[in-house]
């Protein structure tokens, strides 16, 4: 009995153990595969294979790893981030636009990346504006990682029935082209030679910036609305001109579905993003780009650089590893599949592989502008403070100078906040 006894024992803690290892087998397996979490808006989709590649790279250099991306989207992304900060468990990578990074830059919420920037492809020739839009006091913090230009997207066969036979060169040929286009096609009460809604800001202030002025300037550490300058004001009224004399489009309204108003066939030009050209099938191959034209002879208007920068959160808990996943994110075979989809990608030297139609949108970027480098610029934006001056203008209900005047008292009160 004794040595059965004794058999069944040890054969129970041969079964118990092996029991025991197998289960401390699965929780090292469980253990080793962790997650990398990475918060991106939806237009990564659009952009080729670039994101599928990236994660495919990253888990192979690093197989303990899974890519979690998670689709955010403009509208709530700052509220739910804020919620991460308050609860200190952030994504390990999340993507801004570019006048949102500052704020969180300042305030510390984002890691500094500085000595790592050597590390980064084509960091010597990265668009300045996207650059300026990830740095703080000198100290880098957000990775550019694609921009977006405009650039006046036109049908060639309106300008041709008009006898336009090339793009305009000036302010003045411009505003000319447009009453010709007005002139053949505006008993058309639907009809716009330029689609401009009342509170397109980002077209309204390169007519500002065209004429030298700006949004807001800084002095002695403090920021003021420079609106009120007669350069602004000059553009401000460039605006309010083309506005009257060639636009039918909403006059208290926005620009967010314009390539849906082009293709209706009923505008003759508007002041498009590269990608709009991707929504615009009903015009066929009817549509080409040209820079929009400064009030100086044969020069191109400034264009605002939009785009996004990717940054690591100060409470990401893999925070190294989501450095590294930008890498593999931004580098030179990525950035070309990004640029091949038609996005510009984040550097000066890969312009050139956007060609064709979309061309003078890549090119744009080289001349363009960016809002005002304040912590808090982008409560100016959540405010609506440029859209509500500019339909003010569009409408009639202000004068220019007044609803100026308005906006620049407060965008000086919001920045110094």
């Amino acid at each position: 009995m004794r040595s059965l006894r004794g058999k069944s024992v040890v054969s129970l803690c041969v079964t118990a153990l092996a029991v025991a290892v197998l289960a401390a087998g699965s929780t090292v397996a469980q253990a080793t595969t962790k997650t990398l979490t990475v918060w991106l808006m939806p237009d990564a989709a659009s952009f080729g294979t670039a994101l599928a590649d990236a994660n495919k790279a990253f888990e192979a250099a690093y197989p303990g790893y899974k890519v979690d991306v998670q689709t955010q989207t403009w509208g709530d992304h700052l509220k739910k981030f804020d919620a991460t900060l308050v609860a200190k468990s952030s994504p390990d990578v999340i993507e801004f636009g570019n006048t949102e990074v500052l704020k969180y830059s300042a305030s510390g919420a984002l890691t500094d990346l500085t000595s790592q920037r050597s590390t980064f492809a084509n960091n010597a020739t990265w668009l300045k504006a996207l650059t300026d839009a990830g740095s703080y006091n000198g100290k880098l913090y957000g990775i550019p990682y694609y921009a977006g230009a405009r650039a006046i997207m036109y049908r060639p066969s309106m300008f041709a029935a008009v006898g336009i036979k090339s793009a305009p060169k000036s302010y003045a040929e411009f505003l000319a082209d447009g009453k010709l286009l007005m002139a053949k096609y505006g008993s058309d009460k639907d009809f716009s030679a330029l689609y401009l809604p009342g509170k397109y800001w980002y077209a309204a202030m390169s007519f500002v910036y065209d004429a030298g002025g700006a949004i807001a300037t800084q002095t002695g550490g403090k920021w003021a609305g420079s609106l009120t300058s007669d350069a602004a004001i000059t553009g401000l009224n460039r605006f309010k001109e083309l506005s009257d004399t060639l636009s039918r489009a909403d006059k208290a309204g926005t620009e967010a579905s314009q390539w849906d108003v082009f293709n209706g066939g009923k505008v003759a030009m508007s002041y498009s993003n590269g990608w709009e050209s991707c929504c615009i099938a009903k015009v066929g191959t009817d549509w080409a780009f040209f820079p929009m034209p400064s009030s100086t002879p044969g020069k191109a208007s400034p264009a605002f650089l939009g785009g996004s920068n990717l940054a690591v959160p100060t409470y990401a808990k893999n925070a190294k590893l989501g450095a590294t996943w930008i890498r593999f994110f931004t580098n030179s075979n990525q950035m070309t599949t990004i640029a091949n989809s038609g996005a510009i990608p984040n550097n000066t030297r890969m312009l050139g592989l956007i060609t064709g139609a979309a061309a003078p949108v890549a090119q744009a970027a080289k001349n363009s502008w960016f809002v005002p480098t304040a912590t808090n610029w982008v409560n100016v934006e959540n405010a609506n403070t440029l859209q509500n001056m500019l339909s003010a203008i569009a409408t009639g209900s202000k004068t220019v100078k007044q609803a100026a005047s308005d906006a620049s008292d407060e965008i000086t009160k919001i920045l110094n906040q």
